[in-house]
């Protein structure tokens, strides 16, 4: 089923094509010239358009430029009379899809219409894939022997079977996304796109244009029609990270797609179907979230058709020299040299460690350590906890750099890094109200979360 804008300047030919494709369960806009079908291609969103070469008021080849400059992406299907084939070859070259001659079939035309509505479907999984899809490289892999690992991957695999709606809970750092893309690897989505969006790391009045897309002119500085994160998913899963930092006015719109699988683009004024699958995570605890009237009740009981919690690091230890196994052969792709092995004492450390960071922080242990190491990695290369690497042999009140700067710049960073990771604890990883904790602006706070690696 796709949304089709028929141009056609001859009333009986606007009927036939209509009746066609609406058996074919397709939805359609009729134009009866050029100006027209361009107005309706400026307000609506269409995955396919008819174009008639021979309009009233203008020339086909030249609403077929305007329609292209606007959305390259967009399928055309030209229709033309014999005569005209020569200008329908002009047409293919200015990036028309397909011509039909007249007079043609019912079936013809269905069987041209399918192959453009697949092939705008196809560019938007691409422009997701491009542009959405983090690269698996460096990313938390799904592994372990642990019991808590492997209960929730075998819940994992029991969800992934079924299009339920899902919540991700756990500590930050414990691997949600990962394992938001394993359910979605699973699922008989696994083709489809992927598409990932912290809710935290935009500005709440850019939110809403991510998720729906806008029309041109929506609002100031869109220049054009831009699809929504819902439509780059079409037929996969839309993750939404921190889903509790969305505003009240956006969880309610949320709230309507969940309920009736239909997205409106700001400034739009028609309705389009989407085919995507929801999975949340939240480093807050959503029922106090509900108390503190900060999350909308009715939206939380629409998402929670199924929980499934990811245990912290420290609650499966023994999966770490596993998880330091495989960041070790990451780690040496980064730092562009070979690592001998994680000593017995440095191993010891790992498992001592209490982990606060999860998973994320045992990855940048390990980076950090592969670069400061001469080959096998020993117990102060670690730098548990922020800590600085201990001075080399040569006297424990001798610093290695006497450097008055760069001294002060590193006891710097050390704090800093302490009171945003306790800020984050404090507000259970609300990273708006960690901002204000800290008297820092927001776009200075994940500035810092980069720096130190404390995303």
């Amino acid at each position: 089923m796709g949304n089709i804008l028929i141009a056609e300047d001859d009333a009986d030919t606007r009927y036939v094509l209509k009746a066609a494709l609406e058996s074919g369960r397709h939805n359609c806009a009729a134009a009866a010239s050029g100006s027209e079908a361009l107005s309706l291609a400026e307000t609506l969103t269409f995955d396919a358009v008819i174009l008639d070469l021979v309009l009233g008021d203008s020339d086909g080849l030249s609403v077929l430029e305007k329609l292209k400059s606007e959305d390259p992406g967009l399928p055309v299907v030209i229709l033309t009379g014999h005569a005209d084939v020569q200008s329908a070859v002009k047409a293919m070259k200015l990036g028309a899809l397909d011509y039909l001659v007249k007079p043609f079939g019912n079936e013809e035309l269905l069987l041209i219409i399918e192959k453009a509505v697949k092939e705008r479907r196809l560019k938007r999984e691409f422009d997701a894939l491009r542009s959405h899809v983090k690269r698996a490289y460096g990313s938390e892999p799904v592994t372990g022997s642990s019991r808590e690992i492997k209960n929730t991957a075998a819940l994992a695999r029991q969800v992934a079977s079924t299009d339920l709606t899902v919540i991700l809970s756990g500590p930050s750092g414990s691997g949600k996304e990962v394992w938001a893309r394993e359910i979605h690897r699973l699922s008989s989505r696994g083709d489809s796109p992927f598409v990932a969006l912290d809710c935290g790391a935009l500005p709440e009045n850019l939110v809403e244009s991510e998720l729906f897309g806008y029309e041109r002119g929506a609002f100031t500085g869109a220049d054009r029609r831009k699809p929504g994160l819902f439509e780059a998913a079409f037929g996969g899963t839309l993750f939404l990270d921190e889903i509790a930092n969305l505003s009240p006015g956006t969880q309610a719109k949320l709230l309507r797609v969940l309920e009736e699988r239909r997205i409106r683009h700001l400034g739009g004024k028609k309705d389009i179907p989407v085919d995507t699958r929801v999975i949340v995570a939240a480093n807050r605890d959503l029922p106090s979230c509900i108390k503190e009237g900060a999350f909308r009740e009715d939206l939380y009981h629409r998402l929670n058709q199924f929980t499934l919690r990811v245990p912290s690091l420290a609650e499966r230890k023994e999966d770490i020299p596993t998880l330091a196994a495989y960041f070790l052969r990451e780690a040496e792709k980064l730092v562009n040299k070979k690592i001998e092995s994680i000593s017995d004492p440095a191993m010891a450390a790992l498992a001592a460690y209490s982990w606060p960071g999860n998973v994320r922080e045992l990855k940048n242990v390990i980076i950090r350590a592969a670069l400061l190491s001469g080959g096998r990695i020993l117990p102060e290369h670690l730098a548990l906890g922020g800590a600085p690497v201990p001075v080399p042999a040569g006297g424990a009140d001798v610093p290695a750099n006497f450097d008055l700067k760069e001294n002060l710049r590193l006891a710097r960073a050390s704090t800093e890094r302490r009171l945003i990771a306790a800020a984050l604890a404090e507000t259970r990883g609300n990273k708006l109200q960690a901002a204000k904790l800290l008297s820092i602006d927001r776009k200075a706070l994940y500035n810092k979360l980069k720096e130190y690696s404390l995303e």
